[in-house]
């Protein structure tokens, strides 16, 4: 089935969802029938204002204006995850052989800060979904305490694809070795 031409706002919100569904089940078409080994997905414009559903101001607003624990926040961050899941199953429905195409690959996602009220980067989230090819550990969850720079997860992905890079990243960022904890 074709996707819609058209997402016109209800109540003045863009239908996120309708429109990432749209965008989701496009891309895993094209990764399916080989047009696209390669892709950058952007759920969200950085300092997008976009009204998500049940919130009462904007996304950017409300990371910094929303006081306290910014349940609104939270509550616009758990709905991305769960577009992000529809994608990952997506991917995860397409058979290839044994395996799926999601176990064929790699997704990484992330985003700009762990915090929008602070624009801390402490703690910066990284979602790695997908097995490329056996190349990286599946249903394991890592978490850092040391702070040690995301080029590291960086290096052990552009390793996972068979280039045999001796470091990743510059300056203060670069490094030599991947993140074993995501390594097979």
């Amino acid at each position: 089935e074709s996707p819609a031409s058209e997402y016109p706002e209800v109540e003045g919100r863009h239908p996120v969802a309708d429109i990432h569904r749209a965008m989701s089940d496009l891309l895993v078409m094209a990764l399916a029938c080989d047009q696209t080994r390669v892709f950058s997905h952007w759920f969200s414009d950085p300092l997008t204002n976009k009204l998500y559903p049940d919130a009462t101001m904007g996304h950017h607003s409300l990371t910094h204006d929303e006081p306290g624990e910014q349940p609104e926040v939270n509550m616009v961050t758990r709905f991305i995850m769960g577009e992000l899941a529809y994608m990952i199953e997506q991917l995860a429905a397409v058979d290839e052989g044994d395996e799926t195409l999601l176990d064929h690959m790699v997704l990484l996602a992330t985003s700009e800060h762990s915090r929008g009220q602070t624009h801390s980067f402490e703690e910066m989230p990284i979602v790695l979904a997908g097995g490329a090819c056996g190349a990286l550990r599946q249903g394991y969850h890592y978490r850092s305490y040391t702070g040690e720079n995301a080029s590291h997860v960086m290096l052990s992905l552009v390793r996972a694809m068979g280039i045999n890079a001796p470091t990743f990243g510059v300056d203060a960022g670069e490094v030599s070795d991947g993140l074993s904890q995501i390594e097979t």
